[in-house]
């Protein structure tokens, strides 16, 4: 089947599913019925002449990818070397074979989740990029998105056997236009593969963000992911990996920090398919005004997958009485030989410590953002790449009632 036919495909299978509806058990707790008109809408693509330089990550030394507004800007873009990289918009108007694999829709997923097929179904662009076997990238490789309409994206990366890199991917809005990001991003990683992934989401007030990451993996591979979610009207994401082959292993990681009405929603899900493999999740969530976080992450451990190692743990802490979350670990063990655990807690700020930190001279406000940080740096503490964590740092902070403030006392 070419990619034409593929496509269209898509579009068949949309015209079946539609979009995914509350009455399905994955979508309880998000209502997406007013994105229907911008789901199916296909925007051409605008420049934002807002110089992409001074959005983003600053002071980062890194090879830099740039979509702007769902197209890809090669003059504003710096590609390494040992690595090939193409757009998926260029692939496309060749008909390659090579995005065969890429815009291959399978399992029942596409059935009931509409998103999935109009991503397969319209999207322009995207990347196609694979790391050759043995290829250690010195500094990691920056994919810049910057949007304020509805963009279409489906990103497909591959690790040969040993390879190394960090993968940073960023959205970004530039204004309070109304507009929906509809993105996938597919990762293979070959045998012995290394891969660090960052996903931060920062889009417009009044943008709305539908993503999913599939990840396979191969013998020995590892995977290490930190999701960040701080702007946008209203996400929902998909994380999905598969431990292929003996001794593969990953690590998800999660960070909201949400306010005003904002609704997040992540779905996670780990396949233990292979012996021998390792898993593990930390997800954190901040909530304040009358934001809606969701969490729910499976864990599956089918027949054959002995000596499984996998451990799971859902924090969430609620700053106003009138925030909501929604958590739900889930365990589906098939095998008797594994070591599994999971967990979730939902509280408010402990008044004991807020307490102690007001008999040092804290002010009420400073010790509850020391106390919220505390809570955040579960997540931030194992962010390796210091420029990154300290612009996430930055980022929630503003987000928070006395940010400045609590910035000052970590300085």
């Amino acid at each position: 089947m070419n990619v034409a036919t593929q496509r269209q495909h898509a579009k068949t299978l949309f015209a079946q599913a539609g979009l995914p509806t509350k009455r399905n058990e994955h979508w309880k707790y998000t209502d997406v019925s007013h994105l229907s008109d911008m789901a199916q809408t296909q925007s051409t693509a605008q420049t934002i002449q807002t110089p992409t330089t001074t959005l983003g990550i600053q002071n980062l030394d890194a090879y830099v990818l740039v979509f702007n507004n769902g197209a890809f800007v090669e003059a504003l873009s710096s590609l390494p070397q040992g690595v090939d990289i193409t757009s998926v918009a260029s692939l496309l108007a060749e008909e390659n074979h090579k995005l065969t694999d890429l815009f291959t829709l399978s399992g029942e997923e596409p059935l009931f989740n509409g998103f999935l097929a109009l991503n397969a179904a319209n999207a322009a662009d995207g990347a196609a990029i694979c790391i050759k076997a043995n290829t250690k990238l010195d500094k990691p490789l920056y994919i810049k998105h910057i949007s304020n309409q509805n963009i279409t994206l489906r990103h497909g990366i591959y690790f040969e056997a040993f390879a190394e890199a960090e993968i940073i991917e960023h959205y970004l809005g530039v204004d309070d236009n109304a507009g929906l990001s509809n993105v996938s991003t597919n990762f293979i990683l070959g045998t012995g593969a290394q891969c660090k992934h960052y996903r931060l989401q920062q889009e417009g007030s009044k943008q709305s963000h539908i993503g999913r990451v599939e990840v396979k993996q191969y013998q020995d591979s590892n995977y290490q992911m930190h999701a960040v979610e701080l702007g946008g009207a209203l996400t929902r994401a998909d994380i999905v990996v598969n431990l292929a082959e003996q001794g593969a292993s990953c690590s998800l990681n999660g960070l909201y920090v949400l306010a005003g009405r904002q609704h997040v929603d992540h779905h996670t899900r780990i396949d233990h398919t292979a012996p021998h493999c390792t898993s593990h999740e930390n997800y954190r969530t901040v909530l304040d005004g009358r934001s809606h976080g969701v969490f729910n992450g499976k864990v599956v451990v089918h027949e054959g997958a002995i000596k499984t190692d996998s451990a799971q743990s859902n924090g969430n802490l609620l700053l106003s009485k009138h925030a909501q979350i929604d958590t739900k670990p889930e365990l589906e063990i098939y095998n008797d030989d594994v070591k599994c655990a999971h967990g979730a807690t939902v509280g408010q700020l402990d008044d004991k410590q807020l307490f102690y930190l007001r008999s040092r001279g804290i002010s009420e406000e400073s010790a509850q953002e020391l106390l919220t940080f505390a809570f955040a740096d579960a997540v931030l503490a194992s962010m390796r790449n210091e420029v990154v964590r300290r612009y996430v740092e930055q980022a929630a902070f503003a987000k928070l009632p006395h940010g400045e403030e609590l910035e000052e006392l970590l300085a």
